[in-house]
């Protein structure tokens, strides 16, 4: 248990973010394009991780139906469980295509502190993308004033 338990699952946050500002076309485009991406990059099991970024994508999508994601509360909610769904779906692939050689035990408190640390940061990272569109939305208004 090294520094593996800091990595916090960022793409899973964008995600989030891109489907409450830009909807769901835009978030399942990013999800099916860096799942396409990371399994091209792996070289690992072909289409593990497209099939899990897609399904981060309908997690995103199925809890947004019942929790309001523009609230900090809703942001975590849904991102710890979407992350706690990922996870169990890694392990079960995994677990079904690897032929006996994977072994889960500490992969599970990696996971769950994952999980827990994910979901508590995402809001943060929304405050931050908010704070960044904000900036380049006002830059753009003093821009085209001050061309005029």
């Amino acid at each position: 248990m090294g520094s593996e338990i800091f990595a916090l699952d960022i793409l899973t946050i964008v995600t989030a973010y891109i489907f409450l500002i830009y909807g769901q076309t835009g978030s399942c485009i990013f999800a099916l394009g860096q799942g396409f991406f990371i399994d091209l990059y792996s070289g690992g099991m072909h289409g593990l991780f497209t099939f899990l970024h897609v399904c981060v994508f309908g997690g995103i999508w199925l809890g947004s139906r019942f929790f309001n994601l523009q609230t900090p509360k809703g942001q975590i909610f849904i991102v710890s469980l979407v992350m706690l769904s990922k996870s169990v779906l890694f392990i079960m692939m995994v677990a079904a295509f690897s032929q006996g050689v994977f072994s889960p035990g500490s992969f599970l408190w990696v996971s769950g502190a994952l999980v827990i640390g994910t979901g508590l940061f995402a809001p943060i990272v929304f405050f931050m993308f908010d704070r960044l569109r904000a900036t380049v939305i006002e830059d753009m208004g003093k821009g085209s004033a001050d061309q005029l």
